[in-house]
């Protein structure tokens, strides 16, 4: 049975028609929790731990960063990339342990970090530029040297070598975080919104080059065939940018509909079109996957309809073709 929708906002100005959908992958196609956040947390330690010899306790077996901490930057917004959030993690976890040692930094807790990053973000300045603004540069490892050692842990040695032509060269018995991938919905569900009226569906995406490749190989494996009329990559245009949406839009000549996300930045993507839709472009309103302790942070940062799961969608269709 499919989950219902958890909440819908009361003054939502639906579409006529609606006919399009589009969907964020990671979070909301794909479960990444142990692929995605999972090589966040291993790169972290390993640019702290051995890039830059620090110590946390790890010989408890203490985790420096938790899935927790990612989720709060999530929810901060300018952090849709992983490259991105290694980036801040890793900086982050080295000042505390080197350059802000004993101050009253290091003690700052990762809920004040998440809520001044939001901050930054809210006024454009969030991101990749407000680390480099906010935290020591000495603190900062190279951000080449990140993208290469997340790709290593992402993608394991057989993966790195098939899709990238190199050997490793930071983490040479890296097994993959990918394979730990798995879908969030049923084989038949794009058939069941097709027939329920939606005629056009695509993706917009953080994901880049052979990460997209990778999940559109899979989707399609899983789902029998290409249901998608097109795929919006972040190397095209860079949520929460709404250029994204509208570019999407224009390929598929949707006459109005939804955006599915499950960040700060996928509900951004929609609250900056909306802010800046032109009257002849159409009504798309914006959908969140949300963990319960979400509901009230995307209630009241402006979320049209909240879900627990993508799957929720059909009955949300049915009850629009009731109302």
């Amino acid at each position: 049975m499919r989950s219902p929708v958890i909440w819908q906002h009361p003054d939502l100005s639906l579409p006529h028609p609606f006919d399009t959908i589009f969907f964020d992958v990671d979070g909301v196609l794909i479960e990444t929790s142990k692929s995605f956040r999972a090589a966040n947390i291993a790169v972290t330690e390993y640019i702290v731990g051995t890039l830059n010899q620090l110590e946390w306790r790890q010989n408890e077996r203490a985790q420096l960063v938790t899935l927790e901490d990612i989720g709060i930057f999530k929810q901060a917004g300018g952090f849709n990339n992983d490259w991105d959030m290694c980036y801040l993690l890793s900086t982050l976890e080295t000042a505390r342990l080197r350059e802000w040692r004993g101050t009253s930094l290091a003690q700052r807790s990762t809920v004040e970090w998440g809520a001044l990053a939001h901050e930054a973000a809210e006024q454009g300045q969030g991101g990749r530029p407000w680390v480099e603004a906010t935290f020591p540069a000495s603190a900062c490892t190279d951000y080449e040297t990140i993208v290469n050692i997340f790709n290593e842990s992402y993608w394991g040695v057989e993966e790195l070598q098939r899709r990238f032509g190199r050997e490793p060269r930071y983490l040479p018995d890296a097994t993959g975080f990918v394979h730990n991938e798995k879908m969030l919905f049923e084989p038949d569900f794009f058939s069941d919104l097709q027939q329920a009226g939606i005629t056009r569906l695509g993706m917009i995406t953080g994901r880049v080059g052979p990460e997209v490749d990778s999940a559109l190989e899979r989707l399609e494996k899983y789902c029998g065939g290409r249901w998608w009329d097109v795929v919006v990559s972040s190397t095209l245009y860079t949520k929460p940018d709404p250029q994204a949406l509208r570019y999407a839009i224009a390929r598929v000549g949707a006459q109005g509909g939804l955006y599915i996300g499950d960040t700060a930045d996928d509900l951004d993507l929609v609250r900056r079109y909306k802010a800046t839709k032109s009257a002849d472009e159409p009504i798309f309103v914006a959908a969140m996957v949300v963990k319960e302790d979400e509901i009230d942070i995307y209630r009241q940062r402006g979320a049209d309809v909240l879900v627990h799961s993508v799957e929720s969608l059909p009955g949300f269709l049915t009850a629009l073709e009731e109302f």
